[in-house]
C-alpha cells in the first residue's frame, strides 16, 4: 500500500518509492530505498516537501504503520503540502538532531586532523584532535540585527579603506584596529548571520577592492559558525578574511583592472600577492599562525594545481580549504573588471562542478548548507504573484525561508513592506498554502534591494 507522507513525518523503517521532484535532482542514487538512518531523513527534508512510501515494503509491514495510514486518511490529500503542528515550533534542533550534527562536524574535523597526525612521527596511535564544537542558536531576528550589522559593515568598509591607504604609504598596519572590527563582526554573526550576509549582496559595484575583503570575512565567519567553531577560532577566520588579498595593494593598478585574460607573465606577477599579503601580516603584532596559514593557502587547490606550494586535499588544512572556497565564491558573486557578478546559486553550482578538482567536496557541501538554497538577498516570486526578498534561512526546511514582501500580486510596491515566514505555512486568500514560485534575476521589476535595507 502506497501513501504520500510529509517529510517531517518520516521515520526510520519507511520505504520511499517516489519523491516530489526528479530523482536526478537529489543525492539519492536508487529510485526506491528503505530509510535506515537519520541522515537520510535530513536529506529528504532538505530536498523534498513530501514523498510517497510503500507501507507493505516498510519495516514491520502494514500492521506497524496503521496509525500513519489513519492520520493520512483523516487529514486528506491537501494536508501533505503543509507542516505538522510540531514543525511550527521546531526552529531549534532537538537532542537527536544535535547529536547527528555534532557527529558530522566531528568526522569532518577528524578527516583533516588525521592527515596532520600522519605527518608527525610521535602521533602514531593518537586520537585526532577535534577541538570544541559549538552549535549556535540565533539570538536575534534579522530585523533586529540589521541596524547593528549596518553600523559594523560601514565601520569595516572605513577600516579597509584606511588599511589599504596605510599599506600604500608603507605605514605599519595596526592589529588592534583589525581585531576590534573582527570582534564586532563575530558578535553579529553569532547573533544572526543573515544580517551581514544580506549586506554583502547590497554592495556598490565599484568597490570590489575592499568590499571583497569584507565579504570574504563575513562568509568565512558564517561558514565557521555553521561548522561549530568557538569564538576564538571565528576571530581568526574573520581576520584572515579581511587580510586574504591585502597584498594586491602592492600590485600595479593596470594589472588589477585588466579586462582580458592574463598573459603568463602577468599571471606570475598576480600570484605574488600572496607573498605581499604575508609580508604585510608579518609587520603586525601577535597575528595567529592559523591566519598566516589561511592567507598562504587560499589559492591551493584540492588536486594540487594551486599555488604557491601545490598542496593537495587535506594538506591544505581545513581553514585554508574554507578560505579557498569562500574567496572563489565572493569573487564570482562580485562585479569585477573582467566579469559580471553571478547570482549566488550559479556560483554555488560552479563550486559543486569544481569540487574534487579544485575544492574539498565535503566542505563545498557544508558551505552550500551554510548559505542555503535561496541566499539571503535573493529576489523571489510567490505563488500569490507577490515579490519578496529573502532575509532569513530556515535550518530545518530550506524551501521555507523568511521574506520581506515588497510587491503585491499586481507588481506594485506595498506602502509598507511586511515580513512573511514560510515556515508558518501561511495561506493565500483562496485558502491554498503560499509557496515559492521562482527565483528572480537581479534588478527584476526595477527593484533595488538597497532602497529597503540601506539608510
Amino acid at each position: 500500500m502506497e501513501t504520500r507522507v510529509h517529510v517531517l513525518d518520516l521515520q526510520l523503517g519507511l520505504y520511499v518509492t517516489e519523491l516530489d521532484r526528479p530523482w536526478l535532482d537529489t543525492p539519492f542514487l536508487l529510485q526506491g530505498f528503505l530509510i535506515e538512518s537519520q541522515a537520510q531523513i535530513e536529506q529528504l527534508r532538505e530536498y523534498c516537501e513530501n514523498v510517497k512510501v510503500d507501507l507493505s515494503r516498510s519495516t514491520g509491514g502494514l500492521a506497524r504503520w496503521s496509525s500513519l495510514v489513519s492520520s493520512t486518511l483523516s487529514h486528506g490529500a491537501e494536508s501533505f503540502s503543509a507542516p505538522t503542528i510540531t514543525a511550527l515550533v521546531q526552529p531549534q534542533m532537538d537532542e537527536k538532531d544535535r547529536r547527528e550534527r555534532i557527529n558530522v562536524l566531528r568526522e569532518l574535523r577528524q578527516l583533516f586532523s588525521r592527515f596532520r597526525s600522519k605527518n608527525k612521527s610521535d602521533a602514531k596511535g593518537t586520537v585526532p584532535f577535534v577541538g570544541s564544537i559549538v552549535l549556535y542558536e540565533q539570538e536575534d531576528q534579522v530585523e533586529v540585527e540589521l541596524p547593528k550589522a549596518q553600523a559594523i559593515h560601514l565601520a569595516s568598509r572605513e577600516f579597509m579603506q584606511s588599511m589599504m591607504k596605510s599599506v600604500r604609504q608603507e605605514l605599519q598596519p595596526k592589529i588592534e584596529e583589525a581585531t576590534s572590527i573582527v570582534n564586532d563582526m563575530v558578535n553579529s554573526i553569532i547573533r544572526n548571520p543573515n544580517a551581514l550576509l544580506l549586506l554583502t549582496q547590497l554592495k556598490d559595484r565599484d568597490q570590489y577592492s575592499y568590499s571583497h575583503s569584507i565579504d570574504t570575512a563575513v562568509y568565512l565567519l558564517a561558514f565557521g559558525r555553521h561548522l561549530g567553531y568557538p569564538v576564538e577560532e571565528l576571530q581568526k577566520l574573520g581576520l584572515a578574511g579581511l587580510m586574504l588579498d591585502i597584498g594586491k595593494v602592492k600590485l600595479p593598478e593596470e594589472l588589477l583592472s585588466r579586462t582580458g585574460r592574463f598573459t603568463q607573465g602577468e599571471f606570475m606577477l598576480m600570484k605574488t600577492h600572496v607573498k605581499h599579503s604575508l609580508d604585510i601580516l608579518g609587520q603586525m603584532d601577535s597575528v595567529p599562525t592559523d591566519v598566516f596559514d589561511m592567507v598562504a593557502r587560499h589559492h591551493e587547490r584540492y588536486d594540487g594545481s594551486g599555488y604557491p606550494n601545490g598542496l593537495k586535499a587535506e594538506e591544505i588544512g581545513i581553514f585554508g580549504s574554507m578560505a579557498g572556497i569562500v574567496d572563489c565564491f565572493t569573487a564570482l558573486t562580485s562585479e569585477r573588471s573582467y566579469s559580471d557578478a553571478k547570482p549566488p546559486h550559479e556560483a554555488l553550482q560552479l563550486l559543486y562542478k569544481w569540487s574534487e578538482r579544485y575544492f574539498h567536496p565535503a566542505l563545498v557541501e557544508q558551505f552550500a548548507q551554510c548559505i542555503g538554497i535561496f541566499h539571503v538577498g535573493t529576489l523571489v516570486e510567490l505563488s500569490t504573484g507577490e515579490v519578496g526578498i529573502v532575509i532569513g534561512q530556515n535550518r530545518v526546511r530550506r524551501l521555507k525561508p523568511k521574506l520581506m514582501i515588497i510587491l503585491g500580486s499586481d507588481k506594485k510596491p506595498y506602502a509598507q513592506p511586511h515580513t512573511l515566514d514560510l515556515i508558518t505555512n501561511p495561506s493565500a486568500p483562496n485558502g491554498l498554502p503560499i509557496s515559492l514560485r521562482r527565483e528572480l534575476s537581479r534588478g527584476a521589476y526595477n527593484i533595488d534591494p538597497r532602497e529597503y535595507f540601506l539608510e
